[in-house]
């Protein structure tokens, strides 16, 4: 039986094409060469592992029970039950692992949060950690951190600010801790270490207890302004003493030897004896001057 010989350009080939463009295509008389293009445009949905350079890709979180539109700016990392706003005024947002959360607003950030919520109108904030924090809209360059008890809430409001709620306080180990503007308490302080107040230093409201305080109470080392007191101990007074009740010498009924505390008698010492002052001038037995006055003694 007789075979013929067919030349290859007798064959017709079929025609190779890609509609997407992903492929490059290069079909001769003898064969066809397929490349898959450097740039692919289109959704691709792979079942198994994408790898880029032996390494695989980290993809976004599952969109089963969360919502969210990349095309809006939007991105989030693990978590569920989490919706972010796609509207014209909600983009740009990004998510790491956010439960049972819903973020509006423009370039907020939540990070490892449990019903948290971000306003539409609110930007450029961040939830570091918690649970039950809201970023209400005037809420713009906000930092919150909370604890993740269920029982209790923040609300984060004042613009350009720093929240902190931890149900079992605020720990700082380690440094000093410096406040460059006023440092509020709305309840009662404590201070278990030394307190030093470097400049001025008003106080108001209930007494301020100190050690001076308590120990001039203890001792009788305390000046009362208004009621009766013995004062005992040597004062030096550097300017004049007015009484608005006029100045009276005491009245000393002994005898002018006797005018002394103890063994003490000191020069300048005044003393009165009937109708005569006497002034102590010293000495070693001390002398006494007498001035003669009048008036009813």
């Amino acid at each position: 039986m007789a075979f013929n010989k067919i030349q290859p350009e007798q064959i017709q080939m079929a025609t190779f094409f890609s509609d997407s463009g992903g492929l490059n295509i290069d079909q001769t008389d003898t064969g066809v060469r397929i490349n898959v293009s450097p740039n692919l445009t289109g959704t691709f949905n792979f079942s198994g592992s994408l790898l880029t350079n032996n390494r695989e890709v980290f993809g976004l979180v599952n969109t089963g029970t969360n919502k969210f539109v990349v095309n809006s700016g939007n991105l989030m990392f693990l978590g569920s039950n989490t919706e972010m706003g796609d509207g014209v005024n909600d983009h740009d947002n990004v998510c790491v692992l956010a439960n049972s959360s819903q973020v509006s607003g423009i370039n907020n950030v939540l990070l490892n949060g449990l019903n948290v919520s971000f306003a539409t109108g609110t930007q450029q904030n961040t939830s570091l950690a918690g649970t039950n924090i809201t970023f209400t809209t005037p809420a713009t360059g906000c930092v919150a951190m909370k604890d993740g008890l269920v029982s209790t809430s923040q609300s984060v409001t004042h613009p350009h600010s720093f929240y902190a709620t931890f149900e079992s306080g605020h720990f700082f180990e380690r440094g000093h801790t410096y406040f460059g503007h006023h440092a509020s308490f709305n309840d009662s302080g404590i201070f278990s270490g030394d307190l030093q107040v470097m400049g001025g230093a008003m106080l108001s409201g209930s007494t301020f207890v100190n050690d001076f305080y308590l120990t001039g109470y203890a001792s009788g080392n305390y000046v009362n302004l208004y009621g009766d007191q013995n004062v005992g101990g040597e004062k030096t007074i550097t300017d004049c003493m007015k009484f608005a009740t006029g100045f009276q010498l005491p009245a000393y009924t002994g005898t002018v030897q006797g005018a002394h505390i103890g063994d003490t008698i000191a020069t300048g010492l005044l003393a009165i004896s009937g109708h005569t002052l006497y002034v102590c001038v010293g000495g070693t037995e001390p002398t006494w001057a007498g001035i003669p006055i009048s008036g009813s003694l």
